[in-house]
């Protein structure tokens, strides 16, 4: 991961603004202790919704925790109030706002902590230390011997981001043979230090059972949580569990919202997997023409099997004219970005003369390419060109 890379990542989990609905808050005590000495009505409250995930005080008291999507509600007194709230879970974000509640009835308080939160990650940023950026751009070179030794300097001067990426090269074996108890114990350091990417990385180890009992339940408060922080690959996983229900009872409904939150804040993927529940029509009417268009913003922003699924539209006529010759740029497009079912399909074109001339040789290299990596689909066409 390069500095430009790591940048754009902290820049892109400040993107939280709210998408799952969430109850609110059942209504709190009367503030026994208004600012002005004003007339007091019961019938006055305060509604009070944040852009992201956050933790409000009242006149300092505190008031609790609003979810993502979330909203509270409190009476008040006619006067002046105070309104404080700080991101939920991780660090920086905090707001204020002197709200004056000068009629009875209900009034309403956006409190916007976006921009504090993005101040606060460029902030975060220029705090790296130089061994944890030289260790960035040795991982990115493949020398993950002199990368794991920067990584765990900086993770011992509690630099969780460091830890975070400590944990990667124990989980997936770089340089070094896989250990996930060492990644789990490297991950959840770098959790409870505000690393929202650590997070989401436990909720795979416990989905998996690596290095910790499986434990759907665990997976799911993990990605819950760098959810809610703005983690937007959270957000697409817990759109998993309850789209194939795992560790939950299915609802399909609830996987559209987390889904669409994650493409809403330009997740690729998450557009992708909001595009097959329209594409098949999981939850809701089919409709192809939102799934071609959803397949095309996950294609646009780099997600391969995006490209796949809209290659499939123009090849069928779905949801958009059939267009083969689109179809086979976007096969090849996604088998050299690494999707196998790009390179499958491609191979079809070339075994069935589609846009290109018949080329059983080229088919079979495509098939074994996709085969090899673990597509059942590939192995079996494989056969048909022997």
């Amino acid at each position: 991961m390069t500095n430009c890379a790591l940048v754009e990542w902290l820049l892109a989990t400040a993107l939280i603004v709210a998408a799952a609905p969430a109850s609110a808050q059942k209504d709190i005590a009367p503030i026994l202790r208004p600012q002005v000495s004003t007339p007091k009505s019961s019938a006055a409250s305060i509604y009070v919704d944040c852009d992201m995930a956050c933790i409000w005080e009242l006149d300092g008291k505190p008031m609790g925790l609003i979810t993502a999507g979330g909203s509270a509600k409190a009476p008040v007194d006619i006067g002046q109030h105070v309104l404080k709230a700080k991101v939920a879970y991780g660090h920086g974000g905090d707001v204020t706002n002197d709200v004056n509640i000068r009629e009875t009835g209900q009034t309403v308080v956006h409190l916007q902590l976006f921009q504090a939160f993005l101040d606060s990650a460029k902030a975060s940023v220029s705090r790296m230390s130089a061994g944890y950026k030289t260790g960035l751009d040795l991982l990115h070179a493949k020398r993950y011997d002199e990368a794991r030794r920067l990584f765990g300097n900086a993770c011992a001067n509690d630099e969780m981001a460091a830890c975070s990426a400590l944990g990667d090269i124990y989980n997936y074996g770089y340089g070094v043979a896989e250990d996930y108890e060492m990644a789990f114990g490297l991950y959840k350091k770098a959790c409870d230090g505000g690393e929202n990417d650590a997070c989401s990385r436990l909720g795979g180890l416990y989905l998996g059972g690596h290095g910790v009992p499986k434990d759907y339940g665990k997976a799911r408060i993990m990605w819950q949580q760098s959810c809610d922080r703005g983690y937007m690959p959270s957000c697409v996983q817990l759109g998993v569990l309850f789209d194939f229900g795992i560790g939950v009872t299915q609802d399909e409904a609830v996987a559209l919202t987390f889904y669409k939150k994650a493409c809403d804040f330009d997740s690729a993927i998450g557009c992708s997997d909001l595009g097959d529940i329209y594409r098949l029509g999981r939850g809701v009417t089919k409709d192809y023409i939102k799934a071609f268009q959803l397949f095309q913003e996950a294609c646009d922003g780099g997600q391969m099997e995006g490209c796949t699924k809209l290659g499939i539209l123009y090849t069928d006529g779905t949801g958009t004219a059939k267009d083969y010759d689109k179809a086979y740029v976007l096969f090849q497009k996604a088998c050299d970005g690494g999707d196998t079912n790009g390179c499958s399909n491609l191979g079809d074109f070339y075994r069935l003369g589609v846009v290109v001339a018949k080329d059983f040789n080229q088919a079979r290299t495509l098939y074994k390419k996709a085969c090899d990596d673990g597509n059942p689909n590939a192995c079996d066409n494989l056969l048909k060109v022997q």
